[in-house]
C-alpha cells in the first residue's frame, strides 16, 4: 500500500462584484469615467440553497471552460450530512492534452487512444460547513486551483438563477477567501520541535524596530552590509530524527520580534514544526496563518482514490477537530 499525502484548505465563499465584465461609463463634465461595481460591499454566500438544487435537480451541463480546459461539478457527487449540517462534492477537470501512454515492463508503450468525447479526469474534493459558512477544499496538483473552482462554482450559481428568473442589478461572482486563524502562531509558537524556517523580505525593514541578535535582525543586517534591496533565507535541518529540533529559543525569540512589528515592514515568515511527537509536520505562514489540514491515506496499486473515501477520512482525521477552531474564527 502506497502512502499519500492529501492537503485540505480552508475558505470562506463570498460575492463580489464582478467588475472586471460589468462596468458603466458614465458621462459627466468631465468626460467619461468609469463606475466600478466594485463599490458594492462583499457578502458571504451560504451556499446550501444552490446544493439543495442541484442535488434534486440533477440533469444540468455544469461544465465550464477554464483557460484550455474544462471543469465541471462531477455528477452524482452532491451529498448532504444531515446531523452535521454539511454538503460535499467533486470537481472534476477535464483535459484532452499531455495524455500518458500505458506500458508493461520490456514492451513498447501503448498510447492510450481517446475518442472525440472522452477526456483524462482529475478530481478534487469539497466540503461546504453550513453551519459556519466555510468550505474546505482538497489541494490537488492536477486538479482545479481555488481561482478555477470559483469559476465554477460562479457558472453553477449563474445556472440556478436563470433556471429561477433571478437577477441582480450587479452581477455577482464567487470569490474563495481564504480563512485566516491567528491562533495558530500561538500553536506554533508552543511546538516542541521546529523543522524549518523561512524569512523572505526586502530593505524596507532596515528602518524597523527589531532588536539585536536576533534571526531578522542577522536578515536585515545582511541585506544592509550587501546594498541588497531583496533577501529569502531558510533554515532546515534537513533529513534528521523526527524530534530533532532548531534552537527552540531562537525560533520563539523570532516570533515574538515579528509579532511586535508594523504590518507594513513585517516580511513573509514560514515556519515548519512539530506539534509534538504524535503530531503531524505544519508549515504556518505568520504573516497570513492559513487554516488548512493535512493527513495521510493509504492507496492500493492500480486504484483511484474514490470521492466518498477521501471525504470520509477527511471528515475523521481532521475535520471533526478542525470544527471547534472553525467555530472560534467564523461566525455562524
Amino acid at each position: 500500500m502506497a502512502i499519500k499525502y492529501v492537503r485540505f484548505n480552508y475558505f470562506e465563499p463570498i460575492l463580489v462584484p464582478a467588475d472586471t465584465f460589468f462596468r458603466d461609463q458614465i458621462e459627466g463634465e468631465d468626460g467619461i469615467r468609469n463606475f466600478y461595481a466594485e463599490e458594492v460591499p462583499a457578502e458571504r454566500w451560504d451556499m446550501s440553497i444552490i446544493l439543495d438544487y442541484f442535488m434534486v435537480n440533477t440533469e444540468h451541463n455544469t461544465s465550464v471552460e477554464i483557460g484550455d480546459e474544462f471543469a465541471e461539478i462531477e455528477p452524482g457527487s452532491y451529498h448532504y450530512h444531515e446531523r452535521d449540517d454539511y454538503y460535499y462534492f467533486q470537481i472534476s477537470k477535464l483535459r484532452d492534452n499531455n495524455i500518458p501512454a500505458k506500458k508493461r515492463v520490456n514492451e513498447i508503450k501503448e498510447d492510450i487512444l481517446l475518442n472525440q468525447d472522452e477526456f483524462i479526469g482529475e478530481f478534487v474534493s469539497l466540503l461546504f460547513d453550513n453551519a459556519y459558512g466555510a468550505i474546505a477544499m482538497q489541494s490537488n496538483l492536477y486538479g482545479v486551483s481555488s481561482k478555477q473552482a470559483e469559476i465554477v462554482l460562479t457558472n453553477l450559481r449563474q445556472i440556478y438563477m436563470y433556471e429561477n428568473d433571478i437577477t441582480e442589478e450587479i452581477p455577482l461572482v464567487v470569490q474563495l477567501s481564504p480563512i485566516i486563524d491567528r491562533g495558530q502562531i500561538n500553536k506554533v509558537f508552543n511546538s516542541d520541535y521546529y523543522k524549518k524556517v523561512r524569512i523572505k523580505g526586502s530593505d524596507v525593514m532596515l528602518d524597523a524596530n527589531i532588536g539585536e541578535n536576533n534571526l531578522l535582525s542577522e536578515a536585515t543586517s545582511l541585506v544592509n552590509r550587501t546594498a541588497g534591496i531583496n533577501f529569502d533565507i531558510t533554515v532546515s535541518l534537513g533529513r534528521s530524527e523526527k524530534t530533532a529540533s532548531l534552537n527552540e529559543d531562537v525560533i520563539r525569540e523570532l516570533i515574538e520580534v515579528y509579532q511586535g512589528l508594523e504590518d507594513e515592514v513585517k516580511p513573509k515568515v514560514e515556519l515548519t514544526a512539530l506539534e509534538n511527537e504524535e503530531a503531524q509536520i505544519e508549515t504556518v505562514n505568520l504573516l497570513e496563518p492559513r487554516m488548512t489540514d493535512r493527513f495521510t491515506i493509504n492507496i492500493a496499486p492500480r486504484t483511484t482514490v474514490g470521492h466518498e473515501y477521501l471525504i470520509n477520512t477527511f471528515i475523521e482525521k481532521s475535520f471533526n477537530r478542525r470544527r471547534p477552531e472553525m467555530r472560534r474564527v467564523m461566525r455562524p
